[in-house]
């Protein structure tokens, strides 16, 4: 668990459009044309329920072709805050706030067969606050 003043990344994961369930080939089972990016996210007591602003950033990484695809990746940072404000999905629990969002993205059709993964960042406007994580590795169909 973070500490009261800090939050962390927990999970990011792919999985088929509407199921909560990790799956390397998200639009297998799906709507062939899009998939689901899962993310999930703890923060601390203190920052949780502060309005503290932060950018959440989103960049699907093509490893077959080692470089960034802009299809595919959200196209400038998300302007979020730590709040349970729409969009934004702070949620108490027990001491900390906990928050889940899933973010739908189409099947560039260019990057199907290709092995990808996403690196999701949030980073607090004054700085303060820094979080990383990659989510698991996936195919496209």
């Amino acid at each position: 668990m973070p500490q009261a003043n800090d939050a962390e990344w927990t999970d990011a994961y792919t999985t088929p459009t509407g199921i909560d369930v990790e799956n390397n080939e998200p639009n297998a089972d799906g709507p062939a044309g899009n998939f689901d990016l899962r993310l999930e996210a703890v923060a601390g007591s203190v920052l949780g329920d502060s309005g503290a602003t932060y950018k959440l950033t989103v960049d699907c990484i093509d490893d077959t072709l080692a470089e960034r695809n802009a299809n595919m990746s959200e196209p400038v940072p998300l302007a979020q805050a730590f709040n349970n404000a729409a969009g934004n999905d702070w949620l108490a629990a027990g001491n900390n706030f906990k928050k889940e969002q899933t973010i739908t993205f189409n099947v560039d059709a260019q990057a199907k067969g290709h092995v990808l993964h996403y690196v999701v960042t949030l980073v607090g406007d004054n700085g303060d606050v820094v979080s990383f994580i990659e989510s698991n590795k996936f195919i496209l169909i």
